[in-house]
């Protein structure tokens, strides 16, 4: 599978599990210095960097909490520079890039088919998600508790157990996914009513405490004003 991060600072986006073709289809534009479009955000190679890692496929638990770039870097090997080769080696077009293998010559491809599929039903998941989170929203507040709970039902209406992780996992997306997009704010306060240090609405999706609540002090998602 791969693996990519653009980053321009501030801003980075990553994919995880994609398959040579969706691999394809990022590069090929990307080499011939065309804008393209991830994250709701336009890039380009003049602007920002693309990182392309190949290793195994990466499980929902691998992505939670923000750490999904940092297991990818972990168990996948930096093949930006053979795959940017390879491309350009093909001349930029489909055509050439499909007749260059990415992977080095005798070298098996590693990416395990249906991967990309695998990927978009995880998007397509987390998107029902966050729908169903905006419409509770309209009668007020939800702890992402609550989120949490609702994705292991979503998992579990899918066939088998839903793990914590795996739920925990999905839920993450689906609120980081509203956040992005601006629709929804994470609000903090404490118990005994003193007050806290603002910090950025990423740090509080990445807190244990935010998904677990029952501490001190208490995360509430709430409609963005």
């Amino acid at each position: 599978m791969y693996h990519l991060e653009l980053r321009k600072f501030p801003h980075v986006v990553c994919r995880f599990n994609q398959s040579e073709a969706q691999l394809r289809a990022l590069v090929i534009p990307w080499t011939r210095q065309e804008w393209i479009e991830e994250g709701e955000r336009k890039w380009n190679v003049n602007e920002a960097t693309l990182t392309i890692l190949e290793g195994p496929k990466l499980s929902m638990p691998d992505l939670a909490m923000g750490k999904g770039w940092r297991n990818a870097q972990k168990r996948s090997e930096d093949v930006t520079e053979r795959v940017l080769g390879a491309v350009q080696k093909g001349g930029g077009d489909e055509q050439g890039t499909q007749a260059v293998a990415i992977v080095q010559p005798g070298e098996a491809p590693r990416g395990a088919a249906g991967g990309g599929d695998d990927a978009r039903d995880l998007d397509l998941l987390a998107d029902s998600l966050a729908l169903e989170v905006l419409a509770l929203l309209d009668d007020g507040t939800v702890a992402p508790a609550r989120v949490w709970l609702m994705a292991q039902e979503r998992l579990g209406e899918r066939g088998g157990a839903a793990s914590a992780a795996d739920a925990l996992a999905l839920g993450e997306r689906a609120l980081g996914s509203l956040l992005r997009r601006g629709l929804v704010v994470l609000q903090v306060g404490r118990q005994d009513g003193e007050a806290l240090v603002p910090r950025p609405q990423e740090a509080i999706l990445a807190s244990v405490q935010t998904w677990a609540g029952g501490g001190r002090e208490q995360a509430l998602i709430a409609r963005k004003t």
